[in-house]
């Protein structure tokens, strides 16, 4: 500014003021700060049973695993979703949201069929991952081993299911009945055994007939118009079913927008075969959401979703460009092992817009890849630019960063051109130039925390300047390199042949 200093410019003080004494304001300078605080919070969307106390689309806050089964009722959807979003993450701040079942919606229904009285020993049932135990004597008949398995289940308030025995005619099976309606109890996995040393007795006889015939889930745009202007950066959902995805995809879309300002991303699991899940991944076309598939996994499809949001809420806010990989999924059980894609299914899956996982023999669950729905462009052109979740993780916050500074910074600021009087002699008067340095300061800032490449040549493409037909608005074009992930190595090993 050729030497001249700026005069300074008050708020509070009258500068014609004649009392004689010394004032002085108080007010912070916001040139050098580090990035701005970024307030994530996570949202379980989730339906709730009749014994629940939550009302819906009421938001309740999320302390401790078990608020889930007080809000929604033992063995619901939201219990345990909220139970495993908090095992997954015990600090981040998670509320939910409850809907009650769709009206008329059909229950879904398996059975379990002891086919004779042979065998003897411990059995060991699974019901969406959690187990239930007996011991079948030679004494038993099969309508004893119906009644006494019916029994267990029930004893066990998490489950998502209601055990009772069949009608006279056959009352040696275990009719099973899901907890909530609709076709979201279609995934309930039942199974024998599990672990190693989980064989049933020799010689006993017992069928599974999987849950099926539930119709009619609720519609999520329940949940988004409840919420309306409030911000949650991840959210977990239990339905995949293409309206619902639609509805979502849409949603988080207008979310994003410039003027939206509520930017948030959604977690879905997925249950299907490879074809199955290809299908649903091809449902939507949306950078803000983002489906995990597993076939056949013990554990439902609502607590993948929920327990991927929670480390995505944690590790996104930490560090949003980051990838996910490796990260473990706790309370997550692997599908067998002939049920695990293989990497070319798995290539596929990503080129349908699934993300993966890895599995140990433990069965345990890491995350592999964790991707959007985003293939193409609007022409239709395939498009990687949106694929994994930390570009629009790590847009996000470098707007959210540059808005809220641009608040702090240049409040109350008049605009003028480079070079202006005014510039030189006031503080308080913005110009193009002066933005641009301090967003090259901003994108200093984003390169130190790791989440942009190639800072100069961004800054340099950046352009600011005052709008020709509006002298109160700046226009700019912020360019920016997001940071990449190694997520693959490729080499050539060569020797002396």
């Amino acid at each position: 500014m050729n030497g001249v200093t700026p005069i300074p410019a008050f708020d509070e003080i009258p500068l014609d003021w004649r009392v004689p004494g010394a004032d002085l304001e108080i007010r912070p300078v916001y040139t050098d700060m580090g990035r701005v605080s970024f307030p994530a919070r996570g949202l379980i969307i989730a339906q709730k049973l009749a014994t629940g106390s939550a009302e819906a689309g009421v938001l309740y806050r999320l302390t401790q695993p078990e608020d889930g089964a007080t809000l929604c009722g033992a063995g619901s959807i939201g219990d345990a979703m909220a139970r495993a979003a908090r095992v997954a993450n015990r600090t981040s701040d998670i509320f939910l949201l409850a809907l009650p079942d769709a009206s008329a919606a059909v229950k879904a229904t398996g059975k379990i069929a002891f086919t004779n009285a042979d065998g003897a020993g411990a059995l060991a049932i699974y019901i969406a991952g959690r187990r239930v135990r007996i011991v079948v004597t030679t004494s038993m008949t099969a309508i004893q081993r119906a009644e006494a398995l019916a029994t267990a289940i029930n004893a066990d308030a998490g489950m998502p299911v209601i055990a009772a025995q069949g009608d006279p005619s056959d009352d040696h099976e275990v009719i099973l009945t899901a907890k909530h309606g609709g076709e979201i109890g279609n995934d309930i996995d039942v199974r024998v055994g599990l672990l190693v040393d989980e064989r049933p007795p020799a010689g006993l006889g017992i069928t599974i007939t999987a849950m099926a015939s539930g119709a009619g889930n609720p519609d999520v745009q329940d949940a988004f118009d409840a919420i309306n202007e409030e911000w949650f950066q991840h959210i977990a959902m239990p339905w995949s079913d293409a309206a619902n995805l639609a509805v979502a995809a849409e949603e988080l879309r207008a979310r994003f927008t410039a003027q939206g300002r509520l930017d948030g991303h959604a977690y879905i699991g997925a249950r299907g075969t490879h074809a199955e899940l290809v299908t649903k991944g091809e449902v939507t076309n949306s950078p803000h959401l983002t489906i995990i598939g597993a076939k056949a996994s013990p554990t439902p499809p609502w607590i993948w979703a929920a327990t991927t949001m929670a480390l995505g809420l944690f590790h996104l806010t930490q560090d949003p460009a980051r990838q996910l990989g490796t990260l473990r999924l706790p309370g997550v059980i692997a599908p067998d092992a002939e049920d695990r894609f293989d990497d070319l299914e798995q290539d596929l899956l990503l080129r349908a817009g699934i993300s993966t996982f890895t599995a140990l023999s433990d069965r345990s669950v890491y995350l592999s890849r964790v991707i959007t729905t985003y293939r193409e462009s609007a022409l239709g052109t395939p498009d990687a630019a949106w694929l994994d979740i930390n570009v629009p993780a790590t847009l996000s916050r470098i707007r959210y960063d540059w808005r809220s500074f641009m608040s702090l910074e240049y409040p109350r600021h008049k605009l003028a051109e480079n070079g202006a009087v005014a510039e030189a002699f006031s503080r308080f008067v913005a110009t193009p130039r002066k933005v641009k340095g301090s967003w090259a300061g901003r994108c200093q800032i984003y390169a130190r925390q790791g989440w942009l490449r190639n800072v100069g040549v961004s800054i340099a493409q950046s352009t600011f300047q005052i709008d020709p037909n509006n002298k109160n608005q700046m226009l700019a074009t912020q360019r920016v390199d997001v940071i990449g992930n190694l997520k693959r190595f490729a080499g050539v090993l060569e020797f002396e042949a």
